[in-house]
């Protein structure tokens, strides 16, 4: 068994619902000091993974926001936890490993941005594609889902990035979005390479409006298909 077929093995047992990999090569477009080699020299490949949202917090929202906020972050625990294991176990195997969790840091709240992006990671790791909502889109689970990566010296099998455009641009998104924050997506929005939100509209909403509570409209409002994730 390889080491990538390992880890999916490893995946499917910490309850992720997908992860790809990729080589630092597809990273050079990153901006400096955001680039995987960048925090870990030698750095050879990228895996990124998901873990999937239940849809009963998600599809009661605005009403069942507080659910929503124990389904958000029982699902960041399963997501740390599984980078660091993933981590550990290419550590184990002799390559040297990064883990970065689901979350951005303490202090980079105001600008919705971690040391590492997710989202631009699971597009290079043939995950899925951007959508207007500036998330990740799914073929199998729509934006339902939460991600996380690891950075290793090891080299692994990668996966092709998806060709196409997932997002059937219906709008919903924009149209419910409780802070405005989606507009103006004309002609700046690209399924490879997302766009930039109105961050302070959506920063206000969650962390003044919702006092910290994350919103999830966006997510709910996306009727990609969605089909349920084994142990999520």
């Amino acid at each position: 068994m390889s080491i990538t077929e390992s880890l999916q093995k490893l995946a499917r047992s910490l309850n992720l619902c997908a992860l790809g990999a990729a080589p630092v090569e597809r990273y050079r477009e990153a901006p400096p000091g955001h680039r995987p080699d960048d925090f870990l020299p030698g750095a050879r490949s990228v895996v990124t993974f998901a873990c999937r949202l239940s849809d009963g917090p998600l599809n009661n929202l605005p009403h069942a926001r507080n659910q929503y906020m124990v389904e958000f972050e029982a699902v960041n625990r399963i997501l740390l936890d599984a980078a660091y294991r993933i981590a550990r176990f290419l550590e184990n195997q002799g390559f040297e490993s990064m883990p970065f969790g689901p979350e951005a840091a303490i202090g980079d709240y105001a600008r919705l941005k971690g040391d590492f992006s997710h989202k631009h990671s699971a597009v290079l790791c043939g995950l899925g594609s951007f959508g207007i909502n500036n998330l990740l889109l799914t073929p199998e689970h729509g934006p339902r889902v939460r991600l996380a990566s690891v950075v290793t010296t090891a080299e692994l099998d990668y996966n092709e990035p998806l060709s196409g455009e997932l997002c059937r641009r219906c709008l919903k998104c924009v149209q419910v979005c409780p802070s405005g924050a989606l507009e103006q997506w004309e002609g700046r929005y690209s399924s490879q390479t997302g766009w930039i939100i109105n961050k302070e509209k959506c920063a206000h909403y969650m962390f003044v409006v919702n006092a910290g509570k994350r919103c999830g409209i966006c997510v709910s409002a996306c009727k990609l298909p969605a089909k349920k994730c084994g142990g999520n």
